[in-house]
């Protein structure tokens, strides 16, 4: 009997376009709509000219278009006829989408509209985060015990379930709230997160039909496929009013939302047969540099000692920034170069990531960690060389003053 031809490219995505589409219109027409209630209600950033480069007030709740865009591509996935009935990894035959992540979606959203409007606490926000992690923990697919017993599985030792799922469950919360506070991090410039958001999701998704092409697993392809879709259809009909000049910024809701959508797809590939670990190695460097910036804002502030959720302007796009405004092009046009170099570092991530699939599982992990070995001592050492700065700073004694007092 001769063995089932693959499938292409095109024969996997062709049922979820649709995805693609309505998220980005609706997320299009709800931008407006938004940034029009946030202005009339007062719900805007406004300029103090240190941190932020704007010179107006500009609206919040983008986040909140951007979910309503998410969940408009998620739910008609479930109306899309699929053109074949065999091949078809259609969620709504196929499976089901994971409630959880929708509703940990919601309460990651709720938790930063009420954050962008009233400034909670960082403590609220993380217990906020926790809430959509324990749904996550808690759904069927037990992504978090899945990962950590196929990664313990393949040193040929099995892990015993209890040890398992207590890891998986801590591993899950770490993946949660590291990936939502590292595109919040990251949400510095002008259609800056959005875009490498974007280009994240585009890799996930090659990452998603590599899957479903090579290892085909009908319950769980097309839910991936879905979220990769939804999301970078949301943010393609959010950015256009983000990008430099700005007239909404997506706020707390939108960068934390868009680090746990991130995070829920990069857990996502955990369920993928025979591959789960590889395919989540693979993501995580797609994901690196929000990770990266994370990482040496981290320890930046543990040499300063300060809280690690304080504010500062030494952030990698800070830094871009500023290089960029030595040439005086102008605020926007140094805004919109120092984004874009972002742009390329995020694609340059985005392809070694997605070349990582094509490798056997001990190759995989010997780029995986040098990888991640470099962004750990890179970013100990930024933390360090910026302390020691800040102490030299301290030390020097101020200019002196000149007066017009006669000289002897």
């Amino acid at each position: 009997m001769p063995d089932t031809p693959l499938q292409s490219a095109n024969d996997v995505l062709s049922d979820y376009i649709g995805v693609f589409l309505v998220a980005l219109v609706i997320s299009f027409i709800a931008t407006p709509i938004n940034r029009w209630l946030a202005t009339k209600n007062g719900l805007v950033d406004l300029p103090d000219l240190r941190r932020k480069n704007h010179l107006e007030p500009v609206a919040y709740l983008g986040g909140v278009a951007i979910l309503m865009g998410w969940l408009a591509g998620v739910y008609i996935s479930y109306m899309l006829a699929p053109t074949t009935t065999e091949s078809s990894t259609n969620p709504a035959i196929a499976g089901h989408f994971p409630l959880p992540v929708v509703f940990g979606a919601t309460v990651i959203t709720l938790t930063g509209v009420i954050d962008d409007v009233y400034s909670i606490s960082p403590r609220v926000k993380i217990g906020g985060q926790f809430m959509a992690a324990a749904a996550m923990a808690m759904s069927s697919q037990s992504l978090g015990t899945k990962l950590v017993g196929d990664v313990i599985a393949s040193t040929g030792y099995p892990a015993p379930w209890p040890i398992a799922y207590i890891l998986g469950a801590v591993l899950l919360a770490v993946f949660v709230v590291g990936g939502c506070n590292s595109m919040n991090l990251l949400d510095g410039l002008d259609g800056l997160a959005a875009g490498v958001g974007a280009i994240a999701c585009a890799g996930f998704l090659f990452i998603s039909v590599y899957a479903a092409i090579q290892m085909p697993d009908p319950a769980m392809d097309g839910v991936r496929i879905v979220t990769c879709l939804a999301v970078l259809g949301a943010l393609m009909g959010f950015l256009p009013y983000n990008f430099n000049p700005a007239n909404i910024f997506m706020g707390d809701a939108g960068s934390l939302l868009l680090g746990y959508l991130c995070v829920s797809t990069i857990l996502l590939f955990a369920d993928a047969p025979h591959s789960g670990p590889r395919l989540v190695m693979a993501a995580l460097i797609v994901f690196a540099l929000p990770i990266t910036d994370t990482a040496m804002a981290i320890a930046r502030r543990l040499f300063r000692k300060t809280s690690i959720s304080s504010g500062d302007t030494d952030h990698i796009h800070h830094q871009i920034h500023r290089a960029v405004q030595k040439f005086n092009l102008g605020p926007n046009l140094s805004v919109k170069l120092a984004v874009l170099t972002m742009y390329a570092i995020a694609t340059g991530f985005a392809v070694l990531g997605c070349s990582v699939v094509f490798l056997r599982w001990r190759y995989a992990m010997m780029v995986f960690f040098t990888l991640f070995a470099f962004i750990l001592v890179g970013a100990y050492k930024s933390g360090r060389r910026r302390a020691l700065i800040d102490a030299l700073d301290q030390q020097t004694p101020p200019p002196a003053v000149a007066t017009d007092s006669p000289t002897a």
